[in-house]
């Protein structure tokens, strides 16, 4: 596998991989850790196999698939990508950033001998038939311990160095039955399956969900708060609100704050302004271009209509 390109404090450092090793098992691992004040990271194609990725890091990341360096989407900490391997992935950031990345080379060989038959696998594989596809899925507490135990690893030589290696390979082949037994979802192509993929994230959006109904109309509500609550990052949180709910977490709040306002417009009692600024807009002419966005008509309008129907 060529070296891994990155930007760091010299935009010419190409920083190499912290190891590379052809495990007994017969797959090909391969480790970097990187730490950046900016970012633009090339993992290579390959032929004949599959580039199974996973990704831990501090700061703020994008990825694309492919040579052509147009439609990166945010990534998120803690996430496993699957891919052909005849396309590199992208790995992109502006800002400061602490990457760990560890990547499985699966050979079409070691496909036809151990996945074929796999029915999960199946389904995985129909949905990276479709050009510049990601299947991607998230890594719970256990998962990210495994991950960091491989990265943690030092190259030796001698019984250790075996002892250790074998080690390495039964993390690796954990991870990789976990991203065989979880949801899958595109990132880069179409089709894409939502929903989250460990209790760890579905509690997390569960007791998101929960703060959110509770708060979302005070004036003292933010995202930050949110934030400050979980001990979450933004990046994370919109992840899992689109693999949900199909939106981000401010498209989210805004749509309870719009349906809510909706239910009042209905009651008649308050006038247009009092319910925007008791729904948590301080302009009122924000309030209406968001009425309008999601329900194709103004607030006033919508009040003239339940008024003829009154």
């Amino acid at each position: 596998m060529k070296p891994l390109n990155a930007v760091a404090n010299d935009l010419d450092a190409a920083p190499p991989p912290r190891f590379t090793e052809k495990l007994p098992v017969g797959l090909q691992i391969t480790c970097w850790k990187v730490s950046a004040d900016q970012l633009d990271l090339s993992i290579p194609a390959m032929e004949n196999g599959l580039l199974l990725t996973f990704i831990n890091y501090k700061g703020d990341l994008q990825i694309a698939l492919g040579d052509s360096k147009d439609g990166f989407q945010q990534a998120s900490p803690g996430l496993g990508l699957l891919a052909q391997a005849t396309q590199p992935l992208l790995l992109r950031s502006f800002e400061p950033i602490q990457l760990s990345a560890v990547t499985l080379f699966i050979s079409s060989d070691w496909i036809d001998m151990m996945l074929k038959t796999n029915p999960n696998f199946m389904k995985i594989e129909q949905a990276l038939e479709g050009e510049g596809n990601i299947v991607t899925c998230r890594l719970g507490r256990r998962q990210l311990t495994l991950f960091a135990a491989i990265t943690a690893y030092s190259h030796q030589h001698g019984s250790e160095h075996m002892g250790n290696l074998l080690e390495i390979q039964n993390h690796a082949l954990c991870l990789l039955e976990h991203f065989l037994c979880s949801r899958h979802r595109n990132l880069a192509g179409v089709n894409a399956s939502t929903g989250i993929d460990n209790e760890d994230d579905l509690s997390l959006i569960r007791e998101v969900e929960s703060y959110i109904s509770e708060y979302y109309c005070s004036d003292t509500f933010t995202v930050d708060a949110i934030l400050k609550k979980t001990y979450t990052s933004y990046h994370k949180l919109n992840f899992l609100f689109k693999s949900m709910h199909g939106m981000t977490i401010s498209e989210y709040i805004r749509n309870k704050r719009i349906e809510k306002s909706r239910e009042m417009i209905a009651d008649n009692v308050k006038s247009i302004s009092q319910i925007a600024y008791e729904i948590g807009y301080s302009s009122i002419s924000n309030y209406i271009l968001a009425f309008k966005k999601i329900y194709r008509i103004t607030p006033g309008k919508y009040k003239k209509q339940m008024d003829n129907l009154a």
